[in-house]
């Protein structure tokens, strides 16, 4: 639902996201040898304090972590470019297609399509900054860092491999209640800006009939409900959040009670029938926090997800929206040498019948009147957007059709 029309562009996007994302996965990877550099320190000095070089170890923690930091700052600006290109093409997808439409949009008035484009745009932003890159990151860094575990503790690794699961299985079921909650949230954006376009088109009627107060009112009914719809998608936001950290934590602190006891002597089992060395101790008590890390942030851009589903959701009933497309791509521009008279004879459509007038090249004529009278319409005939029940627009000795309404358009 993302892609547009314009291939090579699309293709660079892709590729940006490519490297962010696999830029993420390697940030995350250099931690796993500035994690063995500080449990090799930190263990020599427990263990034999004069031997430990310090200083190389300190020039490797320092190298890895630069390239952590590089890395880092890499992946975000691929992806934030990459993300940027996404939008801007299917803004630029909708802004084209409702130009070139010949019939209004059944999927809703201007409101609900200005903020399609605009501030529901802006709602794939974090899904494509966060969710695919910790999407792709709980794919490969937990199954690194369970091998590594399971290399030096099988107990350590069970309970890993026991609490890890749970933090997916619990998204899957609250996914289910945010999407549906992100889904209303965006309806409702929606239908207040329909109702801000509609209650401006009328301001003036609506304020000759003294109507303020009422108007005043119907907003503000309007925005609590979606002050609702927000917070409710914030509660399952919060909610989740919580039970994801409490499991993280629980198995990040049965591994420390395990490995300190073992450490201690009190344990004697866990570790394969060897002995847990200080270095695999702490190293297992540095890669503890980093196993859940990627899932805590595939949780958090969850809910970015179900935003992200509800707008392409949007965008995709739009663009199923069968209309007929009148363009101007192609018409020769020079079919008019010089501005035509415009006259119309005998309009009528949709029930409305318009005069017959006559407008003059360097005219200026002022069409008024009150809502629903056919003005929109009217402008529409005129430029060969829509085509009149009966009755004929001619420009000069030609009359405006399918055949001379591209070029029209394209000399106007």
């Amino acid at each position: 639902a993302l892609t547009t029309s314009d291939t090579t562009s699309d293709r660079a996007a892709s590729r940006l996201e490519t490297y962010g994302v696999w830029a993420a996965v390697g940030a995350d990877l250099v931690w796993l040898a500035v994690a063995a550099a500080l449990a090799w320190g930190l263990g020599g000095l427990l263990t034999v304090p004069g031997e430990v070089p310090v200083l190389m170890i300190s020039a490797v923690v320092l190298a890895a972590a630069g390239l952590k930091a590089g890395l880092t700052a890499l992946s975000s600006h691929a992806l934030s470019r990459a993300a940027e290109a996404r939008i801007a093409a299917m803004r630029t997808s909708i802004v084209s297609g409702e130009a070139k439409a010949a019939e209004p949009s059944g999927f809703g008035g201007a409101g609900a399509l200005a903020a399609l484009a605009g501030e529901k745009a802006e709602a794939l932003r974090p899904y494509l900054l966060r969710y695919r890159p910790a999407r792709v990151r709980t794919t490969v860094v937990p199954l690194v860092i369970l091998g590594l575990t399971f290399w030096y503790s099988w107990a350590v690794g069970v309970v890993l491999l026991v609490a890890g699961p749970l933090i997916p299985v619990f998204m899957a079921l609250v996914g289910w209640s945010a999407r549906a909650a992100s889904e209303r949230q965006m309806a409702e954006v929606g239908s207040l800006s329909d109702l801000l376009v509609d209650r401006l088109a009328a301001l003036s009627d609506l304020r000759m009939i003294g109507a303020g107060d009422a108007l005043v009112d119907g907003f503000a009914v309007a925005s609590d409900g979606l002050r609702d719809r927000t917070m409710a998608v914030l509660k399952i936001a919060f909610l989740s959040s919580t039970v994801l950290e409490l499991f993280a934590a629980l198995g990040v602190a049965m591994v420390a009670i395990w490995v300190g006891f073992t450490l201690l002597g009190e344990l004697s089992w866990g570790s394969w029938g060897r002995e847990l060395t200080p270095f695999a101790g702490i190293y297992l008590l540095l890669m503890a926090p980093e196993f859940f890390q990627p899932l805590r942030d595939l949780a958090t851009a969850w809910h970015d997800r179900a935003a992200a589903e509800a707008v392409l959701a949007e965008v995709d009933a739009w663009r199923e929206d069968d209309r007929p497309v009148r363009s101007f791509e192609g018409a020769d521009q020079t079919f008019w040498t010089s501005r035509p008279t415009i006259r119309t004879v005998g309009l009528q459509h949709r029930g409305i019948d318009w005069p017959d007038l006559t407008i003059a090249p360097g005219n200026s004529v002022a069409i008024t009147g009150p809502s629903g009278v056919g003005k929109t319409t009217l402008l529409r005939i005129l430029a060969g957007l829509e085509t009149p029940v009966e009755g004929r627009v001619c420009l000069d000795d030609v009359v405006l059709d399918d055949t001379s309404g591209p070029a029209w358009r394209a000399a106007a």
